[in-house]
C-alpha cells in the first residue's frame, strides 16, 4: 500500500477565507432577523421616495417649459411670450378746415381764397368757431321787413350751421344773386352771414362739406343790435 503525502497545511489568509464564505452561507440561507427586516423595509422605503422625488421634479420641469419660464442660453430667465397686439383702430378722417377773415373780407378753404362781404356792426354772426352742419342749393328766408317791401327772398347756394345758445340753424355763407351785383363784396354789408359772387359761391358751396369746421377770425360785435332784422340771424325753419 503505497503512502499517501501528508495534506498540505492551510495558511492563515486561506483559512480566514474560507470562515468567511461559510459565515456568508450560513447568513443567506439562515431567516432573517428583527433587525434585518426592519433594515430591509427601510430602504424599500428609501427607494420608493427617490422615485416619487424623480417624477415631481420631471413634472415640473415639463410644467416650466410649457409657461415658458425655463432659463435662456445666457443663463437668464426666457421673457415670456408677448400678448397678442390689439387691432389698430382706424385713423379718423382729418377734419376739413376753412376760415374767414372779417377783416380782411376773405374765405379759405381747400388752399384757395375768395372775396367775401363783411358783416354789418348791428348784425354779427356771435361765434368765432362753428361746424357747418347742412347745405342747401337755395333757401326761401321768412319775411322781416326789408323782403315785405320787395317779396320773399330767396337765398342761393346757402350753407349753415348751428348756433350754441338755442340750438338754431342758421345761415353762415350764401352767394350773391346776380341781379343784385356785386357792390357789397369786401364791404361790411352783410345781415348776420357772408356772401359770396356767384361764381365763387357755387365752387364754396361744392366744396365745403356738412362737418367742417370754420374759424372766423377779426372783429365782430358781441351780439346783435335789438333793432336791427338781420336774416342770417334768424333760424332756418322754413320749407327748402
Amino acid at each position: 500500500m503505497s503512502e499517501q503525502p501528508p495534506p498540505r497545511l492551510l495558511t492563515e489568509e486561506e483559512l480566514s477565507a474560507r470562515l468567511r464564505g461559510l459565515a456568508a452561507e450560513r447568513t443567506a440561507t439562515a431567516p432573517a432577523t428583527g433587525a434585518q427586516v426592519r433594515n430591509r423595509a427601510r430602504l424599500r422605503r428609501r427607494g420608493r421616495r427617490v422615485l416619487l422625488s424623480t417624477g415631481a421634479a420631471a413634472v415640473a420641469a415639463l410644467a416650466a417649459l410649457t409657461a415658458g419660464a425655463l432659463t435662456s442660453s445666457d443663463g437668464q430667465p426666457a421673457p415670456p411670450a408677448a400678448p397678442a397686439a390689439p387691432p389698430a383702430a382706424p385713423t379718423p378722417a382729418p377734419v376739413q378746415r376753412v376760415t374767414i377773415d372779417l377783416d380782411a373780407y376773405t374765405l379759405t378753404i381747400e388752399g384757395r381764397t375768395f372775396r367775401i362781404s363783411g358783416l354789418q356792426e348791428s348784425c354779427p354772426i356771435g361765434e368765432t368757431t362753428v361746424t357747418v352742419t347742412a347745405k342747401y342749393p337755395s333757401l326761401t328766408m321768412p319775411p322781416n321787413k326789408f323782403s315785405s317791401l320787395t317779396g320773399v327772398e330767396v337765398k342761393q347756394w346757402v350753407v349753415t350751421f348751428t348756433d350754441r345758445g338755442r340750438q338754431h340753424e342758421r345761415l353762415l355763407v350764401w352767394a350773391l344773386d346776380p341781379a343784385a351785383g356785386l357792390a357789397s363784396i369786401g364791404h361790411n354789408a352783410g345781415d348776420g352771414a357772408i356772401a359770396l359772387s356767384p361764381e365763387d359761391g357755387k365752387w364754396v358751396y361744392d366744396a365745403i362739406q356738412p362737418g367742417a369746421r370754420v374759424e372766423i377770425k377779426g372783429w365782430q360785435a358781441a351780439s346783435p343790435d335789438p333793432e336791427a332784422t338781420c336774416s342770417g340771424l334768424l333760424p332756418v325753419t322754413v320749407a327748402r
